[in-house]
């Protein structure tokens, strides 16, 4: 499968029915590891299509690490993918270190930054960083997700 039929078939429609159930964390879970997942599939078609752009690079795990350096949000979708992978990271620095950090629960009014998350404080997956900071999975999820079609149509996908 290469990476626009894995785009079609798996990771829009994941995403399209976490954005309709926007509390589930099920359905949260699948579109995080969907788009992580994205990450692998364009590395894959790297290697054998422009493998001049990764020739230092060895795995995916070294390509996703080089992705989460060019975008925080992708940055953080895979340490959320990560965590919910293993449940508890102790490698490294990343901003999630365990998978219970990601939570669905309703934002009040003046807990959340301005235009961000579900308007009127419904019910809606977050993760939390650390203490008062935290972030709207469903933003992180469609950022991640805008980045990775970028690199796409940079490399011709």
């Amino acid at each position: 499968m290469t990476p626009r039929q894995f785009l079609e078939v798996v990771v829009l429609p994941n995403v399209d029915e976490f954005h309709t159930h926007f509390a589930d964390l099920r359905l949260a879970y699948n579109a995080i590891s969907a788009v992580d997942a994205l990450a692998a599939h364009l590395y894959d078609w790297v290697k054998t299509h422009a493998p001049s752009t990764v020739i230092s690079i060895t795995d995916d795990t070294l390509f996703r690490a080089e992705l989460a350096k060019r975008d925080q949000d992708f940055a953080l979708l895979r340490d959320i993918a990560k965590a919910q992978k293993h449940v508890h990271l102790t490698r490294g620095t990343p901003q999630v270190t365990r998978a219970n950090q990601i939570t669905a629960r309703p934002i009040g009014f003046g807990e959340g930054s301005f235009g961000s998350g579900r308007y009127g404080g419904p019910e809606q997956i977050v993760v939390d960083i650390s203490p008062h900071n935290f972030a709207y999975v469903e933003a992180v999820v469609d950022e991640s997700l805008t980045f990775l079609e970028r690199e796409m149509q940079r490399l011709g996908i």
